[in-house]
């Protein structure tokens, strides 16, 4: 788990140091997401409740890029703790102008990503009941596509679809 959290931290650290200089029409050169999610995907589909974040740099006009981190834990029948990590780099185009949407506030963009999955398994209770814990992961592609809107210059909400560790994601937006 510290090999996982000290990965996420360097891509963070890549994708901010970057720059670019050209002009944007999405205006913003940094665009952070953190809310959290409606439903889960996998064996933590039946409870729980995911958070998730994402911070995104733009790098051409429309496009950014940056990485996302969710997670979740259930807990089953009080003996059973079920972790979900979902961690990887993703990238969007920001479709204001090809939709010709002239308000500045508001944001729409899709795009994709590449991550990586991690489940854990622990039993606390009687183990003949359950067989033995486990753990494991795997790497897959997701599609997002989401809105914000800012309600300042600086600070909104946000609205995403996609697949990871949920299918909607809710929260605040933060620009810069």
């Amino acid at each position: 788990m510290k090999r996982i959290f000290t990965l996420f931290a360097l891509l963070l650290l890549l994708v901010l140091q970057h720059s670019n200089s050209n002009a944007q029409t999405f205006k913003s050169k940094y665009a952070v997401n953190a809310g959290i999610g409606v439903g889960t995907f996998g064996f933590a589909g039946n409870g729980g409740l995911p958070f998730t974040a994402s911070v995104e740099r733009t790098f051409a006009d429309n496009i950014s890029a940056g990485v996302n981190l969710a997670y979740v834990q259930t807990k089953y029948d009080f003996d059973i703790k079920y972790s979900y990590l979902v961690f990887g780099a993703r990238g969007s185009y920001h479709f204001n102008e090809l939709l010709k949407i002239n308000n500045p506030q508001f944001d729409v963009y899709g795009g994709a990503g590449l991550l990586y999955r991690h489940y854990k398994i622990k039993y606390t209770g009687d183990l003949e009941d359950y067989g033995t814990a486990t753990s494991g992961g795997d790497i897959d592609v997701a599609l997002h596509a989401g809105v914000r809107y800012l309600f300042t210059d600086k600070i909104g909400v946000h609205a995403e679809l996609g697949y990871g560790i949920s299918p909607l994601q809710l929260g605040v937006a933060f620009v810069f």
